[in-house]
C-alpha cells in the first residue's frame, strides 16, 4: 500500500494548486482572501461527502458480492461440505474437542472467506468507480476555458 499512497501523494499535491488557482482566477485582490477560504471550505465538504458517499457504495457492493456468493457456497456444493469437513477436522487436531464446536468453528471460517471475498470485489468496484469518476474529470478540465486575467487572482 506504500506505492499507491505515494502516487495519490504526489498527485494530489500536482492537482490542488492548479485547480486552486483556476478556481480563485479572475477574482479582485480585496476578496481573493474570501473566495480561497470559501473553495477551501467547499473542497472540505465536497471530500466529507464524497467518503460518506464512497463507504455507502462499498458497503452497498459489499453486501451485493457477499450475497451472491452465499449461493454458490452451499451445504448442497461438494466443493463446500469437503471444506468444512477438512476445517472441522483441524480445528479439532488443534485442541478443539468437541465435534460441534469444532463445526462451528468451521461455518464461521468458511463465512469470514465468503466475506473477505466480497470485500475484496467491493473494494474492486470502488477502485473501478473511483477510475472512472478521475476520467470524467480529466474530460471535463477540457472543458475549462482560460481565464482572461490569470495574473490577478490572489489565490494562497
Amino acid at each position: 500500500m506504500l506505492v499507491p499512497n505515494v502516487i495519490r501523494a504526489i498527485g494530489q499535491a500536482l492537482v490542488f494548486a492548479p485547480l486552486s488557482a483556476v478556481a480563485t482566477a479572475g477574482i479582485e485582490k480585496e476578496n481573493a482572501g474570501s473566495a480561497s477560504g470559501l473553495f477551501n471550505m467547499m473542497r472540505n465538504l465536497g471530500g466529507a461527502v464524497g467518503i460518506a458517499l464512497l463507504q455507502t457504495f462499498l458497503t452497498k457492493r459489499e453486501q451485493f458480492h457477499s450475497n451472491i456468493l452465499s449461493h454458490a457456497v452451499s451445504l448442497f456444493e461438494p466443493a463446500t461440505v469437503a471444506r468444512i469437513e477438512q476445517l472441522t477436522r483441524y480445528f479439532q487436531s488443534h485442541g478443539i474437542t468437541d465435534p460441534i464446536d469444532a463445526g462451528h468453528r468451521a461455518y464461521v471460517a468458511v463465512g469470514m472467506v465468503v466475506r473477505k471475498q466480497a470485500f475484496v470485489m467491493a473494494f474492486s468496484d470502488a477502485f473501478f468507480l473511483l477510475g472512472t469518476a478521475l476520467l470524467v474529470a480529466l474530460f471535463a478540465t477540457l472543458l475549462l476555458k482560460k481565464p482572461n486575467h490569470l495574473s490577478e487572482g490572489g489565490a494562497h
